[in-house]
């Protein structure tokens, strides 16, 4: 629950520069996915004793989890759309 927690802060920043500094949406999502990529590679550089090795498998992991979260969210999204339909 704690992971959820801190997501809706990091999502409450976003629309907060959506609506109140009136950012574009496109723009406020790359830099979300630029922020994450930037601090995945710093999380697999720590925890890489050798990370021109481990970059591959890096790569493969947080983009599996990466497809997997995002999937989970745009199912939610469609079961939304039905209901409103």
């Amino acid at each position: 629950m704690e992971i959820l927690d801190m997501a809706d802060e990091f999502i409450a920043v976003a629309n907060r520069l959506l609506e109140e500094n009136h950012k574009d949406l496109g723009y406020i999502s790359t830099a979300i996915r630029y922020a994450a990529a930037r601090f995945s590679a710093h999380e697999a550089s720590y925890k890489s004793s050798d990370l021109a090795v481990d970059k591959d498998k890096a790569k493969t992991w947080y983009t599996d989890q990466f497809n997997r979260m995002l999937g989970e969210n745009l199912e939610q999204h469609v079961e939304m759309a039905k209901l409103q339909h």
